[in-house]
């Protein structure tokens, strides 16, 4: 009888342990992804999610590799939306902001961004620990732009793709040196929109519309990163 008292005591005490499974290894994927090595985590992305379906760094990654600018967007407001405590939940809602300032929909990306300040006062996104690869929170003291340091265009064709858009000239200039270095013709364009000036960087000389949109799926399986077709 005290034999299996001793095996009940075990089994009860025991069993929460061996039940408990490690997390994903998400901070791994993303930084695999962020060096261009996407492909391995999509190729593991299925079994993950089949594994971790409601995890919300797994969503995460799963909006990181998804091409598709609004369903990436959808992804990662989900995330936000009902895993709010998550440590993933600022990085989602920093992509939300990136993907509203890109397409234009300036005051949308406003009122995210506050979002962003308001709820994750603590985040790197808005302390400004990281160095940005696109506009963050806390950014470096504003230059005033110098219309004359933007050059005109010199491409000819008709359609370019738009890979950034930025509060600050300086900003705009460090992905434009980017891509200058891979080959790529860039140009800074400043908008003014409602007394705001904002800086896109345009790669490329796309004869067709096509053209274009088959070099941004191009950029986004090489580099990861997001761009869409605009018109010169």
């Amino acid at each position: 009888m005290k034999t299996k008292a001793v095996l009940l005591f075990l089994l009860v005490t025991v069993s929460p342990l061996v039940a408990q499974e490690a997390p994903p290894p998400v901070d791994r994927y993303v930084t695999m992804i962020e060096s261009g090595q996407g492909d391995p985590v999509r190729a593991e992305l299925p079994a993950l999610l089949a594994k971790y379906p409601n995890d919300p760094g797994v969503l995460y990654l799963q909006g990181l590799l998804t091409k598709e600018g609004a369903e990436a967007v959808r992804i990662y407001q989900s995330i936000v939306d009902n895993h709010p405590k998550s440590e993933w939940a600022d990085d989602a809602l920093y992509r939300v902001y990136q993907f509203y300032q890109a397409i234009g929909l300036f005051r949308t990306a406003e009122l995210k961004l506050n979002q962003l300040k308001r709820d994750y006062p603590r985040s790197k996104y808005v302390t400004g620990k990281v160095e940005p690869d696109t506009p963050v929170a806390a950014e470096p003291p504003a230059v005033q732009p110098d219309p004359g340091q933007i050059k005109p265009p010199q491409a000819q064709g008709q359609f370019a793709l738009q890979v950034g858009a930025y509060s600050t000239q300086i900003n705009a200039d460090k992905q434009k040196l980017f891509f200058e270095d891979l080959g790529y013709p860039v140009e800074v364009i400043a908008k003014t929109k409602d007394g705001r000036t904002l800086f896109t960087v345009n790669v490329g000389n796309f004869a067709t519309y096509d053209e274009a949109k088959a070099k941004s799926a191009a950029l986004k399986k090489q580099y990861n990163l997001d761009s869409f077709v605009v018109t010169r």
